[in-house]
């Protein structure tokens, strides 16, 4: 019996249907797919939505494809006919839709899915499985996708999947203060020693991996790859900031144990702003992915950027605000 990842190549992706595309993430994730110029792209809408199409998306005159608002598994299946791969970019506030996403594309006959995986740390790791039903719903998709790609390569089906994982989205989690270094006050909270290393990716990092994988059909099926722009310290990010803005800045140290435990007990108590701040501590104590077996920057062509300049470009954004 053949496995899924020793199948012959079945040729290029070219017809990609991405869901979410509106979104912080999925909209950049869409400017890429565009980019690229190599695929015939399309977005899945609520057909109660009122967002707009993207700039790009007009210019690009990209396929829009509407479903009803629940996401019904008919719909989306119908959605996903004819495709050779689909993004997932929309938040997982209701995983269900997510597993009826996955289990549509395999029905379909999708040749790659590619969940919504991507940010702040391993969503199968201990501590993020322990902490947040987030990550619990991104492990019961990405378990999804490893059952339906097994049976895919069991009955001779065209499916198969790639989770991307790239760390903290670093430039929109730098600007918006969720990495905890405030741009207004010049003020930053360093957990423990600020020296542990963890990789970041910028959402321009994000959507090229996405291109670069789909490129790569073959060499990415039915495995996880870790991605990233840099992997600093808070220390080195720090010091980025303080050549960026030429200024000293104010630091606070806190235990990241204590920390945790402190919003966890929060989020317990019904507080849900507390999830982004364990998301923040879980992205930033255990998210090195060079010492990981699925890191994958030479694998998909990519090269790690510049610290001082994505550092530099976001200062100066929030000081033309």
């Amino acid at each position: 019996m053949a496995s899924s990842s020793d199948r012959a190549p079945s040729g290029p992706i070219t017809k990609v249907l991405l869901v979410g595309a509106n979104g912080t993430v999925g909209s950049v994730i869409l400017e890429g797919l565009v980019q690229a110029r190599c695929f015939d792209v399309s977005v899945l809408r609520r057909s109660t939505s009122t967002s707009r199409p993207t700039a790009v998306a007009e210019a690009a005159a990209v396929r829009t494809v509407a479903v009803s608002p629940d996401l019904p598994l008919d719909e989306l299946t119908a959605a996903c006919e004819g495709q050779d791969a689909v993004v997932a970019a929309f938040p997982l506030t209701d995983v269900s839709q997510h597993l009826r996403l996955v289990e549509a594309a395999f029905r379909a006959g999708v040749r790659r899915f590619i969940p919504a995986d991507y940010g702040s740390c391993d969503a199968a790791s201990p501590q993020p499985q322990h902490h947040l039903k987030l990550y619990r719903d991104k492990t019961l998709v990405r378990d999804k996708c490893e059952t339906l790609g097994e049976h895919a390569a069991r009955d001779g089906r065209p499916f198969t999947w790639t989770s991307i994982v790239c760390g903290h989205f670093f430039d929109y989690g730098l600007e918006g203060g969720l990495l905890h270094f405030d741009l207004d006050t010049r003020k930053a909270q360093i957990l423990d020693g600020g020296d542990i290393k963890a990789s970041a990716s910028t959402l321009r990092r994000v959507a090229e991996s996405v291109v670069a994988v789909l490129q790569r059909p073959d060499a990415t099926r039915n495995r996880a790859v870790y991605v990233q722009s840099f992997c600093p310290t808070q220390l080195e990010v720090l010091a980025a900031l303080e050549r960026a803005t030429g200024a000293p800045w104010h630091t606070q140290r806190l235990d990241s144990n204590a920390y945790l435990e402190r919003q966890s007990q929060l989020l317990a108590e019904g507080d849900h702003a507390a999830t982004e701040e364990i998301v923040f501590v879980l992205g930033t104590v255990d998210a090195d992915w060079t010492t990981r077996d699925g890191f994958a920057m030479d694998l998909l062509g990519l090269k790690d950027e510049s610290l001082d300049d994505v550092v530099a470009a976001v200062v100066a954004k929030h000081k033309a605000k």
